[in-house]
């Protein structure tokens, strides 16, 4: 048995929410994709599982971004460091709107 492959699933809807939350708030074009994964972390220090959102777009280099919660744990406030990592700025009020909407 590997170590780690029996980590928790992550939610498909809290990856769903996340995905349309992001596609809401950014000026993406139609062909990008957002990925959404939830591992277990071995690094030091870090919380048990960690959700990387990943973003890629025809001839750019992709994005990601490790947020050390589990998928079910993002927030706003996790949503908008994501953006800003990406280069995006985005208002948390605003990912919080499209979050409640959903």
């Amino acid at each position: 048995m590997l170590i780690g492959s029996a980590s928790k699933r992550p939610n498909l809807e809290a990856v769903r929410r996340i995905k349309r939350t992001l596609r809401e708030a950014l000026p993406l074009p139609s062909d990008a994709l957002i990925t959404v994964t939830q591992l277990a972390c071995l690094e030091e220090d870090c919380a048990p599982l960690e959700t990387v959102i990943g973003l890629l777009r025809p001839d750019t280099p992709q994005l990601q971004h490790k947020v050390h919660k589990e998928t079910d744990a993002i927030d706003a406030n996790d949503l908008m460091q994501v953006c800003e990592s990406w280069g995006f700025s985005v208002q948390v009020a605003s990912l919080e709107s499209i979050l409640q909407e959903i």
